[in-house]
């Protein structure tokens, strides 16, 4: 199995330059209404639901948002995230749960077993830093702690199927923080930009897999409804429902 180090989310540092950064996908609007649009056709109301990796709480909080009732456990191994999450959903929810949890391990599902199953289950760019060993295991885990027509919703970078589609999707996604930059008024050449996209700590932490795999994984472990629901490059929405 591939070696990850499982430190770098609960740097500060880190974390503060992913937030600082994440708003700045390209199509993230419309990636989250694809996600509530799913969300709401599951026929049924969402009274329990998870959100793994959670980082800063951005999925939960749009998930609240539409369902003020429901009971939201948020699951991620970094501190700093959690402390981020914690501040975005202060009041939104009556019962909410924060579990610092490594999915890296088997034993996760301790932690949130109790407050299982979930009629819910969404993870935004978080699952890619597992190796393909363990992913597999990962959507496992998350099919036996869902409700019997309960939904996975993945929302996820994805490998690119040839190099130079992965380095068109470089440039993209440095012409996105380009904008972002210029947006908030900072004086940075899209040369130096373009070095801090390269050199980002978080880089070689990323173990991405094609989107065509991944669905015919959730396929084998027993999924049903299983599609790439989005897919812009690199960025994609895949998940399937517990029969």
């Amino acid at each position: 199995m591939a070696e990850i180090d499982h430190t770098i989310w609960k740097s500060e540092s880190v974390v503060a330059y992913y937030l600082e950064r994440k708003d700045s996908r390209p199509f993230i609007q419309e990636q989250i209404g694809v996600m509530m649009r799913l969300v709401k056709d599951l026929g049924r109301p969402v009274r329990r639901f998870m959100d793994l990796g959670c980082g800063d709480g951005i999925l939960a909080a749009i998930i609240l948002d539409n369902y003020q009732d429901a009971t939201a456990i948020l699951a991620d191994h970094s501190a700093p995230m959690l402390e981020a999450a914690s501040a975005k959903l202060q009041g939104l929810s009556r019962s909410t749960h924060f579990c610092n949890v490594d999915y890296s391990r088997p034993d996760w599902t301790k932690a949130v077993a109790e407050h299982s199953p979930f009629d819910l289950v969404v993870s935004g760019f978080s699952i890619h830093h597992q190796p393909d060993e363990r992913k597999i295991p990962i959507y496992s885990e998350i099919f036996d702690m869902l409700a019997s027509g309960g939904m996975f919703i993945n929302l996820e970078h994805v490998a690119s199927p040839t190099k130079p589609i992965a380095e068109l999707w470089d440039r993209i996604r440095i012409d996105s923080l380009r904008d972002l930059a210029v947006k908030r008024g900072l004086n940075k050449s899209r040369a130096t930009i373009e070095k801090e996209y390269f050199e980002r700590p978080d880089r070689e932490a990323n173990l991405f897999s094609l989107v065509e795999t991944q669905c015919e994984w959730l396929r084998k472990i027993g999924y049903v409804d299983v599609d790439c629901f989005f897919k812009y490059f690199e960025l994609a929405i895949f998940g399937g429902r517990r029969p």
